[in-house]
């Protein structure tokens, strides 16, 4: 699956959290998340693309 199919599709659970009434769940908390699921997804692509030399 390419990455930005990934990242959107992770972005669902987060905007569902948009509707509800759950504490802490904000529009500034799901920005927050939304942040956080990029930053996994592109680490996780760039150790696949990139790889560290062993040393």
């Amino acid at each position: 699956m390419p990455v930005p199919v990934v990242v959107v599709v992770s972005f669902g659970p987060a905007l569902s959290l948009l509707g509800g009434g759950t504490p802490g769940s904000g529009p500034l908390a799901v920005a927050a998340l939304m942040v956080m699921h990029v930053v996994v997804v592109a680490v996780a692509a760039y150790r696949r693309v990139l790889p560290l030399p062993v040393r």
